[in-house]
Order: structure tokens, then sequence, then C-alpha cells
């Protein structure tokens, strides 16, 4: 009968083993698959302050080439202005 529960508690302690062994290999399967995804994630944050840099960067350029439209389209305005007054001179002219 010993020798039956020492065959048996050797079983378990096979079997109790096999499962531990087992757990260990999930545990750092799972341990990669989280710095993966932690990796991903830095990636992503820094994909993301980049991207950030880049919007703040052509909004910038932006309110540069509004300004400048701007200012082109006040100088257009007199050169329009300009042109009007001198085709009336023109007229008046013809006039005389």
């Amino acid at each position: 009968m010993v020798i039956k529960e020492k065959s048996s508690l050797s079983g378990v302690v096979r079997n109790l083993e096999s499962e531990i062994n087992s757990l260990n290999k999930e545990k750092n399967s799972l341990k990669k698959a989280i710095e993966k995804a932690s990796a991903n994630i830095s990636e992503s944050r820094q994909k993301e302050q980049e991207f950030q840099r880049l919007i703040a960067d052509l909004a910038e350029k932006e309110t540069k080439l509004a300004g400048y439209k701007k200012d082109l389209e006040n100088k257009s305005e007199k050169v329009t202005d300009k042109i009007s007054k001198i085709s009336k001179i023109k007229a008046e002219m013809k006039d005389i």
C-alpha cells in the first residue's frame, strides 16, 4: 500500500510540475505580449506628439499665409482704385 501511495504521490507531483511549467510558459507569453503592447503604446505616443508638432507648425504657416493673403488683397484693392482713378482721369482728358 505504501508503494501505491508513493506512486500516486509521484504522479500528482509530476502533474503539478507539468501544470507549473505550463503556467510559467503562459506567464512568459503574457509578459512578452504586455511588453510589445507597451512598446506600441510608447511608439504611438511619440507619433502623436510628432503629429501635434506638425499640426502646430501648419497652423502657424496658415496664419502667416492668411496675413500675406490679406496684405495682397489690400494691395490689389489699392491698385484697382488707382486704375479706376487713372481711367477716370483719362476719360476726362478725352472730353477736353
